[in-house]
């Protein structure tokens, strides 16, 4: 398969939330869904740098003001590892991302190409919620509980297909039970994998779905259809906080039009592969069932050199 056939429009679709250059791609990596896949992940590129932060950010508050407690939630007993978390961040952005980010007394500043971004760094009973805002991820609190790790702090304004109200205070597995085959698969290891990650290695993995929505927030219910289909990737880490021992799971969501796979070589014929092996339960998680016919036509327009 040709990475673009001659003639191929290339549509410049929403780009609020597009990944720049090298596209991660994970089906050109594993093309089985039910897997870990983690990878080393440097402390220094913990979080990366977003040139459309500002977009994040709006998409931020505007999810918090409509839907509140779904976006953000803390059990009590979160506070203490929100404080650790808030205070990582911050050193972490200020000493690897000087560039973007910089420190005035108690007010932090994000620039980027003319836009730019500052939050009063006084205290508030929502640390988490406050921190979540200088980045593009959303941020996830896990601890030990009697059933294993629970999920007792979140920001999220970017769920893929799940809502925060059914997972807040629940246990991996409960969180995990709709991904077809994590429980036979996956669940011994993900429960020993939380016992013994340690502070100063923290990881790294990601995922992805095809979707016909530009928006970062996905419930699972319908959501806004533009005409065209998006790669939707998710860049996740995972890293033990030193003092508290919480671990912090970080989601950064990317939107790209899947024509920007034409200048990938492999990417469709990848594509079409890990799509192709999906069973009807795994389309069904992915949300990808109802898209297969449009997706199938664009993957066969791409092979014929038509879009």
């Amino acid at each position: 398969m040709s990475p673009r056939g001659a003639g191929l429009p290339h549509p410049a679709g929403d780009r609020r939330y597009a990944q720049p250059e090298p596209l991660l791609l994970p089906f050109m990596r594993h093309q089985e869904m039910v897997h870990m896949g983690l990878q080393r992940l440097e402390p220094a590129s913990w979080i990366q740098p977003c040139s459309g932060l500002h977009h994040y950010y709006h998409n931020k508050l505007t999810a918090r003001r409509r839907l509140g407690e779904r976006v953000f939630a803390a059990q009590p007993r979160s506070h203490e590892a929100q404080g650790e978390l808030s205070t990582l961040l911050l050193g972490h952005l200020c000493r690897n991302h000087a560039s973007q980010y910089s420190r005035t007394g108690n007010v932090l500043q994000w620039h980027q190409d003319g836009a730019a971004l500052r939050w009063p760094l006084a205290g508030t009973g929502e640390p988490l919620w406050a921190a979540s805002l200088w980045i593009a991820d959303d941020v996830c609190i896990l601890q030990p509980g009697p059933r294993g790790y629970e999920l007792t702090a979140a920001s999220l304004a970017a769920p893929s297909y799940w809502r925060l109200e059914e997972k807040i205070g629940r246990p991996l597995d409960m969180i995990h039970r709709p991904v077809p085959g994590f429980a036979d698969k996956l669940s011994t290891q993900v429960a020993r994998f939380f016992d013994h990650l340690l502070a100063d290695y923290p990881v790294w993995r990601s995922n992805w779905s095809v979707v016909s929505s530009p928006e970062l927030l996905q419930r699972g219910t319908s959501a806004a259809d533009d005409g065209q289909l998006y790669l939707r990737v998710e860049r996740q880490s995972l890293r033990r906080l030193p003092q508290t021992g919480a671990v912090v799971f970080t989601i950064r969501v990317s939107l790209n039009p899947l024509a920007d796979l034409y200048t990938v070589p492999g990417a469709l014929g990848s594509l079409e592969e890990a799509v192709a092996g999906l069973s009807p339960d795994e389309a069904r998680y992915k949300s990808l069932a109802p898209l297969l016919p449009r997706l199938e036509m664009f993957l066969a327009g791409a092979q014929s050199g038509v879009c």
